[in-house]
Formats: C-alpha cells, sequence, structure tokens
C-alpha cells in the first residue's frame, strides 16, 4: 500500500511511503519505485513492525516538471528461483509544489474603467498548494478570497492589492483602477430622425467562438449602414483594428479572462445606438487528469471497488463529460453535474466560469480479469454542434489494476513419473495464479516437504500441493512415482534342480520393470527347463529407459543321485575274498551309504564317487543281499547287490563245464589247422624222440 503526505519543504516536497504487509523473510524483500513508469534510485529508509515493514522515499516535483506520478512494487526474490509476480500498489499523481508567482512580468497593473462601470479585476498569482488569496482596496481589507474581483459603479480611482499565500510563500500584486469622467458638455437637440435600422446591419464573424487558454482570438464586425458617426467595441481587454465604418476587428493575442464580454457598438448620425455581443466561449483543458484508487484498500475478486478520475484546473467544468475506458473499451460516461459526489463543487453549481478542480467516481464489482487491465479516464468538452469539430478532450494515463483474488493451481497432473535422484517436487509443470503471489506448499502424509529434495525410490506415493494467499487456498493431490534405472542384489551362485522351468533366479530392481536376457559364456541363452549339462557361468542384462545392468554368476544345475549300474549278483568261493562295488553320479555329489557292518571280516570304503565292500576270507554268514543308498539334497536312490559263496570243488565242477562248453571249440580250430596242413607238398618225417615225448607228456 503507498501513501503520501507534505514532506519537509526544506528536504523533500513530498514523502512516500510503501507499507509491506505479512511478507516474509524480510531480507528477501525488494522494493522498486516508479516515476513515470520508469525505475529511479532515491535514497531510502525503512521501518520495520510487528505486522509491515514501510519503506519511505523523499521526492521532488520542479515546477517545470508540472506533475509526476509514482508507485512502488515489491517482490520476494531467491538466488534459486526465478522471481515471483511483483505486488504493485496504486499510482499516484503528485503536483509540484511551489510558492505563489506572478504570472506576469510586472506586479502592477493598471486599467481605466468609466464612471459607473464594472470591471473584473484578475489576481494574476499562481502556486501550488493553490493559494489563498486576500483582496484591500486602498489598504483596506475587502471579504472576496479568490484570484477574482468584480467592481462594480465605479466611482473613484483606487489601487486594488491582492495578496496569494501558501504555505510555502507568498506574492502580492497591485491594480490601480483609474476611473475616466464622463463628458458633461451639452450638445445642441438632435434633429429627429427615422428609426434606425434594426440592429443597425450589424454582423461578427464569427458570431460564436470557442477558444482555447491562451490562445489569441480575433472578430470583426461590420454595418450595412451608411449613416454611422462612430463604429467600435467595448472591451476590457484586447485591442482592436480600423476602428471606423462599416468594419471594425477586436483582437487579443492571449486570452486568459473567462470573464470577457466584449460588444460591437455602432454610433449613428442621430446618437441613436446599436450593440451587438457574440458568443465566445474560452476552455481550458485540464494541467492533468489522473485515475486512483478510492481509499487504500486493494481491489478483492467479487467485492465493489471505486476508482476516481481526478481532473485539475479545468473550465468550463459544466461544459465537461468523463468518459471510462477498460482496455480502451467504454464502460461508463459521467456528466458530471447529475454524479453523485457530494458536496459537488462550485463550479459545476453557480454560472461563473472559473477554473477549478473536479472529480468523476467510477463504481464496478471487480472480476479476476481486471488484473492487470488498464483503467483510464478521458475529459471532453462537449460544446454541441457550434463547437470544434472534434471535442478538445485530455485523457490519463493508464492506471492497472491489481486485484486480489484467490488461488488456482492447474497445468498439475494427477499422476506424474520422475527419476530418482533428479526429480524434485518443484519440476513439476504445476502453475500457480492468485494475487498476492500465492504461497506454494507440498505434503507427503501430512508431513510438509521441501520441494527442492531431490526424490528417491521409497518416497513414491500421493503428494499434495497447498496454494494459499490471503483470499484463500486450494489443495491438489499429485500421485508420484519415482522411476530408476535397473540395479542389481544378487549372489554369485546359485542352484536350480534339474528339469524346472526357467525363472528369474537374479530379479533385478527397476522402474519401469526392466527387460531381461540370459546369456551363458557370453552367448545369448534361452532354455525352458535346466538340463544337467548347462551348469556354467551366466550373466544377466537388465535394461530400461533409464538404464541397463548386468551381473555374472555361476549356475550350478543340481539332480539326484543315479547309480551307473542296476541290482546284480556277485558269486564267490567260500574262504576267498570279495570286492563289491557301487558307483553313484550326481549333483552335488551323492553320498552312499550300505548295510556294511554284519561281519568282522567286511569292510567298506569310498573312492570318488565308489562305495567299496571288501570281503575277506569270506564265509556262508557273508552272503546274501547288500543294499546301498545315494543320497544328495535333491533326492536318493537304492542299488541292492547278491553276494552268492560256493565251495571249491563246486568251484572246480563249474570250471569242468566251461571246459566242457569250450572242448567244441578247440575242436573246430585243430581241425581247421589239419586241413590247412594238407594242402602243402612234399613228405614229411618226424623224429622218434619228439613224437615220444609228445606221447609221455614231457618236454
Amino acid at each position: 500500500m503507498l501513501s503520501v503526505r507534505n514532506g519537509n519543504a526544506t528536504q523533500s516536497d513530498y514523502e512516500l511511503q510503501c507499507d509491506v504487509f505479512d511478507v516474509a523473510p524480510a531480507q528477501n524483500i525488494s522494493v522498486t519505485w516508479y516515476r513515470n513508469n520508469k525505475t529511479f534510485e532515491s535514497f531510502m529508509n525503512s521501518i520495520e513492525g510487528p505486522e509491515k515493514t514501510s519503506y519511505l522515499l523523499g521526492v521532488n516535483i520542479s515546477r517545470e516538471e508540472k506533475f509526476a506520478e509514482f508507485r512502488c512494487e515489491v517482490q520476494l526474490k531467491f538466488e534459486e528461483l526465478k522471481p515471483q509476480h511483483p505486488v504493485i500498489s496504486t499510482t499516484h499523481h503528485l503536483s509540484a509544489r511551489y510558492s505563489p508567482g506572478l504570472r506576469t512580468n510586472s506586479s502592477n497593473k493598471t486599467i481605466t474603467v468609466a464612471m459607473g462601470g464594472n470591471a473584473t479585476l484578475l489576481c494574476d498569482i499562481e502556486g501550488n498548494p493553490p493559494p489563498v488569496y486576500q483582496w484591500t482596496v486602498d489598504e483596506q481589507p475587502m471579504l472576496e478570497t479568490t484570484n477574482r474581483l468584480h467592481i462594480t459603479q465605479v466611482n473613484r480611482s483606487s489601487i486594488y492589492s491582492c495578496t496569494a499565500t501558501n504555505i510555502l510563500g507568498n506574492t502580492a500584486m497591485h491594480i490601480v483602477v483609474d476611473m475616466e469622467e464622463n463628458d458633461t458638455t451639452t450638445d445642441p437637440p438632435a434633429m429627429p430622425t427615422p428609426e434606425a435600422p434594426e440592429n443597425c446591419g450589424l454582423t461578427v464573424t464569427p458570431a460564436e467562438v470557442y477558444v482555447k487558454y491562451g490562445d489569441s482570438a480575433s472578430i470583426n464586425c461590420s454595418t450595412t449602414i451608411k449613416d454611422a458617426a462612430i463604429m467600435n467595441w467595448e472591451f476590457a481587454v484586447g485591442e482592436t483594428s480600423g476602428a471606423s465604418p462599416p468594419h471594425v476587428t477586436w483582437m487579443i493575442e492571449k486570452l486568459e479572462d473567462f470573464t470577457v464580454e466584449p460588444f460591437c457598438f455602432v454610433t449613428l448620425d442621430t446618437n441613436e445606438q446599436c450593440k451587438m455581443k457574440p458568443n465566445i466561449t474560452l476552455y481550458k483543458l485540464p494541467d492533468s487528469v489522473v485515475v486512483s484508487a478510492v481509499g487504500n484498500r486493494p481491489m478483492k475478486e467479487g467485492e465493489e471497488h471505486q476508482l476516481k478520475c481526478h481532473i485539475y484546473n479545468v473550465a468550463p467544468a459544466k461544459k465537461l463529460s468523463v468518459k471510462w475506458y477498460k482496455d480502451d473499451e467504454t464502460v461508463f460516461t459521467d456528466d458530471l453535474q447529475s454524479s453523485d459526489l457530494t458536496p459537488l463543487p462550485e463550479c459545476l453549481i453557480d454560472s461563473t466560469v472559473r477554473l477549478c478542480n473536479v472529480s468523476s467516481i467510477y463504481t464496478f464489482t471487480v472480476k479476476k480479469s481486471d488484473n492487470g487491465s488498464p483503467f483510464r479516464c478521458e475529459a471532453e468538452f462537449q460544446f454541441g454542434p457550434g463547437g470544434p469539430l472534434v471535442p478538445p478532450s485530455m485523457a490519463s494515463e493508464p492506471y492497472t489494476a491489481v486485484v486480489h483474488y484467490k488461488p488456482t493451481i492447474k497445468n498439475c497432473p494427477s499422476y506424474y513419473a520422475g527419476v530418482e535422484n533428479s526429480f524434485r517436487l518443484n519440476d513439476l509443470p504445476c502453475e500457480t495464479d492468485g494475487n498476492p503471489p500465492p504461497t506454494v506448499e507440498w505434503y507427503y502424509n501430512g508431513t510438509l516437504i521441501d520441494s527442492f529434495k531431490l526424490l528417491t525410490r521409497a518416497e513414491s506415493g500421493i503428494y499434495t500441493a497447498t496454494a494459499h494467499n490471503s483470499m484463500g487456498q486450494v489443495n491438489i493431490d499429485v500421485h508420484i512415482t519415482v522411476e530408476y534405472a535397473p540395479r542389481f542384489s544378487c549372489q554369485m551362485l546359485y542352484e536350480v534342480e534339474v528339469k524346472d522351468m526357467l525363472k528369474p533366479l537374479c530379479k533385478p530392481e527397476g522402474l519401469p520393470l526392466p527387460n531381461i536376457t540370459w546369456f551363458k559364456n557370453g552367448k545369448e541363452h534361452f532354455s525352458q527347463r535346466w538340463e544337467k549339462h548347462e551348469s556354467g557361468n551366466y550373466s544377466v542384462k537388465a535394461s530400461n529407459k533409464h538404464g541397463t545392468a548386468e551381473h555374472t554368476f555361476y549356475l550350478d544345475i543340481l539332480y539326484p543321485p543315479e547309480f551307473t549300474q542296476a541290482d546284480t549278483t556277485t558269486v564267490a568261493v567260500v574262504d576267498g575274498n570279495v570286492s563289491l562295488v557301487w558307483e553313484a553320479d550326481g549333483n552335488p555329489k551323492p553320498e552312499i551309504q550300505c548295510n556294511d557292518s554284519l561281519a568282522e571280516n567286511v569292510r567298506a570304503s569310498t573312492v570318488g564317487r565308489q562305495r567299496i565292500i571288501t570281503v575277506t576270507r569270506a564265509t556262508s554268514t557273508n552272503a546274501g543281499r547288500y543294499i546301498c543308498v545315494a543320497t544328495n539334497k535333491v533326492g536318493k536312490v537304492t542299488r541292492a547287490t547278491t553276494l552268492v559263496l560256493q565251495d571249491k570243488s563246486t568251484d572246480l565242477l563249474q570250471y569242468w563245464w566251461v571246459l566242457l562248453l569250450a572242448l567244441p571249440a578247440v575242436v573246430v580250430l585243430v581241425f581247421v589247422f589239419i586241413l590247412k596242413g594238407r594242402k602243402k607238398h612234399g613228405r614229411y618225417n618226424f623224429p622218434l624222440q619228439v613224437r615220444y615225448t609228445v606221447e609221455n607228456g614231457t618236454t
């Protein structure tokens, strides 16, 4: 909120105070001052209070500058954030302050008035603040307190003085009124003459004149009659040219007297006189037109608000109309005289035309869409069809509306996926709107969250955004999923059972769920079920849109024990030695257990994957069924071996049967050998000694 008060005359014309309410932290507040919509730098004091911080600034406006507009803008600034939208104060229109001074170069003026005549005296002194005028006549005080003094029926010469005073000083000027006595010489009686023609044929051109304050003007007066003795203008200001029939011109170089009423007259030879007065309208456009808010309260959505159009130093005010515009569209027209303002300025009530200040009020219900809209007012003279083709007017500078309204949150998705350790809540595309600029806070499970904190995978969930300002609060929920690249937390060794279905042994983490590819010994591998031969080094590659990870491990395929032979029977000789062997395969290596503790002459041993039972000097008690069980963590299997014991004769008989079975084969071989021998030529003699040896069976 911006307020203005008069400054110390020795230091500054005005002191501006920009009050900032309920904003923290105070050290991040930036206050920018604008003069005629341009930033400017000046010394500024600040005063901190419990509910507000006030920033004070002294300003001066030169008399040549006439007036200036001021406003302040407050903004919160953080190094890591883009600046927030500024809060803009109302704009104040301030005029130059100066002590009263003469408009002309001379403080003395003399006018001539005929005896019994009337005159209006102008105290041509101006100042700001507007001065108070005091009049004296021949050093005697008078009651008039404006810059114009009307005197009537002048009967003597006098000295009139006026003193203009404001808080910055005073200035006086003197006006000598010189009374001119009437000529009392008696003329001979006039001879009867015919009546003068109506208006004596007088014509003033133009008959209706509109003159801008300070501009020149001229009006020609002419007559059509022939017996005009005297023809001239009666005037208080200005001069004439060609003061003889049939025409004469009244002119003025700089018209600034609203009471001027010159008239043209003609005196006939018969002493009859005709007069004609033109209609002169002197108008002055305002020194300035300014829009400001009524009161110091902010515009709030849905509430009624008033803007005031200040129109300074304008005349004639009765001919003024005020048009209000929003975004260059007319929203209200005020003719001032039917205004709701009470009380109405005197210049709108009485018939005296003089410079005055008037104002117009525009009342409307504030809408959110009004925020940032330019409002302006335009003071326009309505002179009717006889006035200037383009009605004289002056418009204010735009007044930018600052509307306070409840926050809104838009473009905020219901669901959003961010990447772990790179996503913050502030990265969401949510946009907040509100005035004053809302404060945005994020909550997770009811706990306030730092919106600049990087989120991790453990922090997925529903987050609530709250935007609030002095006008209200709005909430919105966002379901946030924190995604991340694949990562393995797996072992270096895995075991599976043969024929198991292929399933994820080493399951990666990742969101979205990663695609998995298996490799064996560097080559892509795919199998529906695990087989014995597939143990080895494997790697798994996991990929999603955020990255790729790979893990290498050894896969050991387990299968239950298997004996290399089926159940068997072993025949041994009594008192002989015999070894029974069981061999089993499996993964892990099976453990073979047998019922090998039946006798003292039985010894069991394990060699590699074999279980060996050795029977020494076997006896009949050692005969029987030996059962071994091969076991690992996958399963077990049983194999039996039956040991049959025979005595030695039975053993020899058994061998004779073998010889008998082999004898036919031996005979056949001998016969074949003899046949081959007969085919040789010659006679053969064998020594007797050799034949004898064979027959006796000796060597």
